[in-house]
This record gives structure tokens, sequence and C-alpha cells, in this order.
């Protein structure tokens, strides 16, 4: 905590000296309005450039919040919010749906999920012909579901069916009371899970299919108006990928203080050693999964156009390009 404290001081102190500016004085803040979708161990950039001054010092004065679910992304094309992080599959949503946004940049970029089972289930292919819980229609999830029946060629609803229970921990009460045998979930519940008897019989993660799982996301319209911002929300949520992955003294009390536990929680730490191995702070935005994601869609909404939807149309990779150009990531490794 004492290291914490310092580095903060530090950051204000530099900041408010001008040495952490852009053009080397001390400029005014740019103020601007934010938002995080969920309260879950993968979604920690925002809070920590937010808790440890990395947005000051890009030069933004951020008002960060709380918009459950895909809510964010209405309040934004509605001008309530600028940029928000938010899933991919949102996203891309709201896109085919006619919501002029896009995604600029992607920090956690896999389904890490697995599939737990009772005991009565002795293998993976067991499953065929049952029913599989996941978490709500459209989310995460729920793709990772889908990747998961995708890997064994099996078709939705004629080999296995998924059935949205919930969330996570609404997916292992399933499983407690005995309704289904088995299910889809990510960590820390399925540390429980196994601890109550639930055995994983697949990781999904393991597949290493690259997926917009968690994005920083705009409007065209604030994005045309407001490239320096775009760019300045880019740097610090990077460095704050950068510091989850590095730095665990610096960025657990913050995690800790949004997810309501303790900094040495065992979930927490848990938690950590999985996604720190895909946060990924080149923000490299997988066009395989948004295609992935556009194909399902495809079907869902009665769609066939969406079959052959280029995903490069739902992205603006433009200002990652720049930091690139700039060395901004090669600096950012060097220190």
């Amino acid at each position: 905590m004492k290291r914490l404290i310092v580095w903060s001081l530090m950051v204000s102190l530099l900041f408010a000296t001008g040495f952490l500016s852009g053009n080397g004085h001390a400029a005014p803040l740019k103020k601007i309005r934010a938002s995080f979708s969920t309260l879950a161990y993968a979604n920690p950039p925002f809070w920590i450039a937010k808790d440890l001054g990395l947005f000051e010092k890009y030069g933004l004065d951020v008002e960060l919040s709380h918009v459950g679910g895909e809510k964010g992304i209405p309040a934004m094309v509605g001008g309530s919010l600028d940029v928000v992080q938010i899933g991919g599959i949102a996203t891309v949503t709201a896109a085919v749906q006619g919501m002029d946004i896009a995604i600029l940049g992607t920090f956690f970029n896999r389904l890490v999920f697995a599939v737990h089972a009772s005991d009565q289930i002795k293998d993976v292919q067991e499953l065929k012909g049952k029913t599989v819980a996941t978490g709500s229609v459209g989310g995460n999830s729920y793709f990772a579901g889908l990747l998961f029946l995708s890997h064994f060629g099996w078709a939705l609803n004629r080999d296995v069916n998924l059935l949205s229970t919930g969330g996570d921990p609404e997916v292992l009460m399933t499983l407690q009371q005995g309704r289904l045998q088995a299910g889809v979930m990510s960590p820390p519940t399925t540390h429980r899970a196994a601890k109550a008897g639930f055995r994983e019989i697949f990781n999904i993660g393991s597949l290493n299919v690259p997926f917009p799982t968690i994005s920083v996301v705009s409007t065209r319209k604030f994005i045309q108006e407001n490239p320096e911002v775009i760019v300045n929300v880019l740097r610090a949520s990077s460095e704050a990928t950068y510091l989850y992955k590095t730095r665990p003294d610096l960025v657990f009390p913050v995690i800790a203080k949004y997810m309501r536990v303790s900094k040495t929680d065992p979930e927490l730490l848990q938690s950590h050693e999985l996604y720190g191995r895909y946060m990924n702070e080149n923000l490299t935005v997988p066009l395989e999964g948004i295609k992935f994601i556009l194909s399902h869609l495809a079907e869902r909404l009665n769609r066939p156009d969406l079959k052959s939807m280029n995903p490069s149309d739902l992205v603006d990779t433009r200002f990652l390009q720049r930091m690139e150009s700039e060395g901004f990531f090669k600096k950012l490794t060097q220190k």
C-alpha cells in the first residue's frame, strides 16, 4: 500500500509540474464520461487507469461509472457517455443493428471459460444429446458454449442444447441443484465449482481462438470530433493493461476496491494468474472473433448478409497504428 501511495503521489507531482503532458507544460484536462459494463475480474483496465492516475497522465479528466450489461452502448449513442469498456458481442450486435459505433481496441481477447460437470459425466463425449448450462443468450459465456460445440462439430439444439440460466453463479447453482449435469463457467466460479465436486472436463480457453471479449468502444461521431481524446484513452488503457500484467502490487488494491474483496483474496490471486496470460497491452482487435460473432448473428437475426460482412468495417484501428508508429508499445514494455 505504501508503494501505491508513493507512486500515485509521484504521478500527481509530475503531472502538476508538466512533465507528463504531451507538450511539455501543464495543460487543462479534457473532461469525458466513460463507463465499464460489469464488475468482474476480467474488467480492470479502466479501473486501473482511473485510480492510478493514468487518465490524468494522458490529459483526461474521466468521470467513470458502472453502466451494466449492454446499456452503455445506447447511453453512449444517446450522448450521455463518450467511451465505454464493454464486451465485443454487445458492440457487434449493436453495430449490425444500425448503431454508428466502432471497436477501437481490445485488451482481453480470449474466452477464458471451461465446462465443468458432475461425476455422472465421465468423458466430454457423453455430453452429446444433453443440455449444457450457460450464461445469458448473446453473452460471453453463451458464445464460449457455441465455440465448444463448434470445436467438436456439434450442432446447436441437435447434438447439444445450451440453456441460459443467468450468470456464472446461476450456472453453478443449476449444477448443484441437479437440474443439469454440465455448465460453462469462467474464473473464479470455476474454482468454486471444482471445490463443490464439479470437475473440469474441457478448457475452452485452451482453444486459443481470438475473441473481442472486452473492448474500448466509442461512437464514430465522437471519434471523428475527438481524435486526441481517443488516442489518449487508448494510451491509458494500454498502460493500465501492462500494469495489470506486471505490477500486481499496484493493481491488486484497485481491483479489490471495485470487487469489494480483500487484496489478498484467493479468487483475486487466481483470476489474475489466469487473466494475466491473455491481457493484451497492444490492444489488437481480433477480427477472427468478430467474424465468429457475425456468423452467429446471421442465423440468430435471420440476416444471412452478415456472414459476408467484413469484420474490419466494425473497427477503427488508425489510433493503434499511430501508437505503433510512435513506438508507444515498445517504450511501454521497456519501462
